[in-house]
């Protein structure tokens, strides 16, 4: 019997997405597995971004499924989308809070004990050389920088799936 961490962590059958009559998605199925990296590569128009979206929850499938852990995201999508970590194409940060600030209200929104987040933050910014940018306004930081703080703050809840889009 296969145990859970034989299960894929995520897992798309016959996926289809369309928009009126431009078909984004096709058909497409895939499965990842715990440790696997996978890397979605093809031309502006290709789908790529369309499938994040729906992996991220942002829309669903027209057919086809989507497992996250095991979870279906049509029918339990609060446990799946739990245990991702996203970081979208498009900043997300709020420029005029700190680094610090702008993690501490990620972990809040996951309802971690402000204790626990400072050590999980400490963890991160150090893992990422940010420690010195702590206390500076995201705005402040270059683009780098600022991509390097959504990665840190898409891993504080200890996901078990990392999204990342560009």
């Amino acid at each position: 019997m296969a145990g859970e961490d034989d299960r894929p962590v995520l897992r798309l059958k016959d996926v289809v997405r369309t928009y009126g009559p431009v078909k984004a998605l096709d058909g497409i199925s895939f499965e990842a597995r715990k440790g696997q990296f996978i890397a979605l590569l093809g031309p502006n128009g290709a789908g790529k971004t369309t499938l994040f979206q729906l992996l991220s929850g942002l829309f669903t499938p027209d057919s086809g499924s989507i497992e996250v852990m095991g979870n279906d995201m049509r029918k339990n999508a609060v446990p799946a989308l739990a245990g991702l970590g996203i970081v979208f194409q498009q900043p997300t940060l709020d420029l005029e809070l700190t680094v610090m600030g702008n993690l501490l209200f990620h972990t809040g929104l996951h309802g971690i004990p402000r204790g626990v987040a400072k050590e999980r933050i400490a963890r991160e910014l150090k893992w990422l050389n940010l420690v010195e940018n702590a206390d500076k306004k995201a705005g402040a930081l270059s683009g780098g920088n600022r991509r390097r703080v959504e990665l840190a703050r898409a891993m504080l809840h200890e996901p078990r799936l990392l999204l990342m889009d560009e």
